[in-house]
């Protein structure tokens, strides 16, 4: 039996039957919390002194492209239409499969360098079943918890966008569901990441669900973005078609009706906000007040680093302001001031919005989220003696206000550290780097760019 306890931390446990603890131990058993609370005799175990951290669960991305990774501030000044000329006109058909493993591999360790445990990995770029094999090689081969979201090509969605519309074909992905995906209690799950009603026709949305559901495993849904246009009201058409459920999630929702996300509460389907790139790029307003005056708690998550740090305590604060700078916005227009916050997205509710919530957006609510007996020991210690988070008197509102990936001393994934000391495990940092360096060229040159870009990492 293995063992390790967790000494004299702040404990931060997401966990509100539990509560939060000035000063506490938390205790691991072959990978699951057995004890969150105060001082504990452990017996035998590898003791762990806690008493100058915070320690939390692992952040958890519910929508996040991982293979943007080498391409990270290409669109810091740019808007969606040029994304669609550049990396996904140019860039995307380019890539191989080589290209999928190397920058999944680095957003990969970038994450857990991050305190991100799980991710759920949009990935729309597989060109070919050899591109998604990559894509699964890359998340097997490191310790991080995910959800690998096989997508379609990226052909095939340029050519979507152009108002054409082709069916998938998902037989690679059942054949990756029946070889790799079997249990359904592994650190690596799947689902489909599928274009649905506001790229293709109901028709292949229909026949997309179809498949999602014979093979047993989640799906999700690009919706509501950008604003401007007369919007498609996907979700709406879905619960009209009788197609809505609890294995779907929808990611960004800038134009989602209130009446939609009634809908999706009912149904107890999944939506996901990513306030950084929504507002970076101009994809639209934030939906979280939306979400939570129908019955949905905020969800974040950071999309792509093409436009955001990636960096989930930043899109928590992000998140959270943007909200409220909505609401007071809409009060100036009206002459008035804002008095008090009232209803507006709480600091726990941000952070919720990248732990526990994020976790149920993941369909893994159940074993990740909080510092919950019962749960697998997916869990962060944060530097407490880092002047950013000096003195923590407010422990929620310090770690909202101010943490940072700079923070993150140890991760653990399912009871096994993957980061400690401030320094990665089992992870050869230079060599994912130069890889992902090696890629990134590579995909330049095939994407038909000369010296645009650095050749250097």
């Amino acid at each position: 039996m293995s063992r390790t306890l967790f000494k004299d931390g702040t404990i931060l446990s997401m966990d509100s039957s539990i509560g939060d603890f000035r000063r506490g131990d938390v205790l691991v058993e072959d990978g699951e919390i057995v004890h969150v609370g105060l001082s504990v005799d452990p017996g035998d175990c590898e003791i762990v002194d806690a008493s100058d951290a915070i320690v939390m669960p692992g952040l958890v991305d519910a929508h996040r492209h991982l293979w943007y990774a080498g391409l990270r501030g290409a669109n810091m000044d740019a808007v969606i239409n040029d994304m669609i000329a550049d990396q996904w006109g140019k860039l995307g058909p380019a890539f191989v499969p080589d290209d999928v493993y190397a920058f999944t591999r680095a957003a990969i360790v970038n994450a857990i360098d991050s305190g991100i445990t799980t991710a759920f990995d949009w990935c729309h770029v597989i060109n070919s079943p050899e591109h998604a094999e990559a894509g699964v090689q890359a998340h097997r081969e490191l310790g991080m918890r995910a959800v690998f979201g096989y997508g379609a090509s990226m052909g095939q969605k340029l050519s979507e966008l152009s108002g054409e519309t082709s069916s998938s074909s998902w037989d690679h992905a059942a054949d990756l569901c029946e070889r790799y995906f079997a249990s359904s209690d592994q650190r690596l799950t799947l689902a489909l990441a599928l274009q649905g009603l506001d790229f293709t026709t109901l028709e292949i949305t229909r026949d997309d669900i179809s498949a999602a559901r014979a093979m047993g495993v989640p799906m999700s849904f690009h919706v509501g973005v950008p604003m401007g246009p007369t919007p498609k009201r996907s979700i709406l058409r879905l619960g009209d078609a009788g197609l809505l459920g609890a294995d779907m999630s929808f990611a960004h929702c800038c134009d989602a009706s209130p009446e939609e996300f009634q809908l999706l509460a009912e149904h107890g389907s999944r939506a996901t906000s990513c306030p950084g790139v929504d507002a970076g790029i101009n994809l639209g307003a934030s939906p979280s007040a939306r979400m939570r005056a129908n019955g949905m708690p905020p969800c974040f998550g950071a999309d792509a680093v093409v436009a955001t740090s990636g960096d989930l305590f930043e899109e928590a604060r992000i998140g959270l302001f943007v909200e409220r700078n909505d609401y007071g916005l809409s009060r100036f227009a009206e002459g008035e001031a804002v008095e008090s916050h009232g209803d507006r997205i709480s600091a726990r509710q941000a952070l919720e919005a990248v732990t526990t919530t994020a976790a149920e957006a993941c369909w893994l609510g159940d074993r990740v989220g909080s510092l919950s007996p019962g749960k697998r020991a997916d869990l962060i210690l944060l530097r407490a003696s880092d002047t950013n988070l000096w003195p923590a008197s407010n422990l929620v509102g310090t770690v909202v206000s101010s943490a940072n990936r700079g923070n993150v001393d140890t991760v653990m994934v399912d009871g096994q550290f993957v980061k400690r000391d401030g320094v990665l495990i089992g992870v050869d940092v230079a060599a994912v780097r130069a890889d992902l360096a090696t890629a990134r060229d590579r995909l330049y040159r095939n994407g038909g760019y000369d010296d645009i870009q650095p050749k250097t990492a």
